[in-house]
């Protein structure tokens, strides 16, 4: 689902983005707190899309997954970059951060619980965000 998540994302998909968190809270900043896919979805709104795809890529890595003893629960850490390039945008790493993310076991599947977007840097976003200020952004 983590990696869903990306792919889906990559492919302008940002329906199907969303229906990954249909039953779950997602949280981009303490500010954007969405509750299921109607939510996310709206939240992705701003998402510029290019053609049949977006300029970023959301790369994950070292993710740690710890599932609870009981096996109906599990939470997740990984790290998060965002890399962007378009026609008119150079090759630049424009957000870093950790998806923390929480899992339940629901009639055979996992599905995700809650995302929390935990941001440590964010660059220039004007060719992934409509409403990106005209500058790049300060690391938060």
């Amino acid at each position: 689902m983590i990696y869903t998540y990306c792919h889906r994302l990559y492919g302008a998909d940002l329906a199907g983005a969303a229906t990954l968190f249909e039953q779950a809270r997602w949280q981009l900043s303490p500010d954007v707190v969405c509750q299921g896919a109607a939510e996310h979805l709206a939240a992705l709104d701003v998402i510029r899309v290019y053609g049949d795809r977006l300029g970023t890529r959301h790369v994950v890595s070292n993710l740690i997954i710890d599932i609870a003893e009981d096996g109906a629960t599990a939470q997740s850490v990984s790290y998060v970059d965002s890399i962007q390039v378009t026609e008119d945008f150079p090759l630049q790493l424009i957000f870093q951060g950790r998806y923390l993310d929480t899992f339940v076991l629901d009639e055979g599947s996992w599905r995700f619980h809650k995302r929390i977007v935990d941001a440590d840097g964010v660059g220039d976003m004007r060719a992934h965000h409509t409403t990106a200020p005209a500058g790049p952004a300060a690391a938060t």
